[in-house]
């Protein structure tokens, strides 16, 4: 037999040999490589959470809460006192109209109507005197010639301009006291319905 096929024939002889004693060497170590105190633990399951202890409160959605309507609670109307009667303001102002000051004399404020009466008559006093005529006399070579003239005029205007402005004024005020005059003795009546929230129909007199 040639050399080099004795050569072949005992390498090959030799490979079959290690090939064998290494897998069965493989063999033998590997129930202990998987067994062995080092390999990677398998990680513990999680707890089960205990759901029975929760209120069932927690497990429902919230619903969206609901704004309440303000609720605004009317105080007690005040019983007026005994013996009086109500002020009607449309009288006040006609009084007023007739005659300044008594508007407010009629609505329970008697102070108001004479100091309004006496503004009144002053302003109507020097207008009339300041627009009155005068009579002057005059004249040329020995002729007498008598002349009207106002007495101030400019006085006179402002004056009546201020007189009318207190007339004016006095006949609004005569209807406002006899308004304040009844809420002050709670002798206004109020007729109040309420259909819904913010919504109000009343009637006063």
């Amino acid at each position: 037999m040639p050399m080099k096929l004795l050569s072949l024939v005992a390498f090959l002889i030799l490979f079959s040999i290690f090939a064998v004693i290494g897998f069965s060497s493989a063999l033998h170590a590997a129930p202990q490589f998987w067994t062995s105190e080092d390999d990677t633990p398998t990680p513990p399951p999680a707890p089960g959470v205990d759901t029975s202890s929760v209120p069932s409160s927690y497990l429902t959605a919230s619903p969206t809460p609901v704004l309440a309507p303000v609720i605004k609670v009317v105080s007690p109307t005040p019983t007026p006192v005994p013996g009086l009667k109500p002020v009607d303001p449309t009288t006040a102002a006609l009084f007023s109209v007739v005659l300044p000051g008594s508007g407010q004399v009629y609505a329970g404020d008697p102070l108001k109507g004479v100091v309004i009466a006496a503004l009144f008559g002053v302003g109507l006093w020097q207008t009339i005197d300041n627009l009155s005529l005068q009579s002057t006399s005059g004249g040329t070579s020995g002729e007498l010639q008598t002349v009207s003239t106002v007495k101030n005029e400019d006085l006179g205007s402002i004056a009546g301009l201020v007189t009318l402005a207190i007339y004016g004024y006095q006949i609004q005020d005569a209807s406002d006291t006899a308004v304040e005059y009844n809420k002050k003795n709670y002798l206004t009546f109020n007729l109040g319905i309420s259909p819904g929230q913010n919504a109000r129909l009343a009637y006063m007199f």
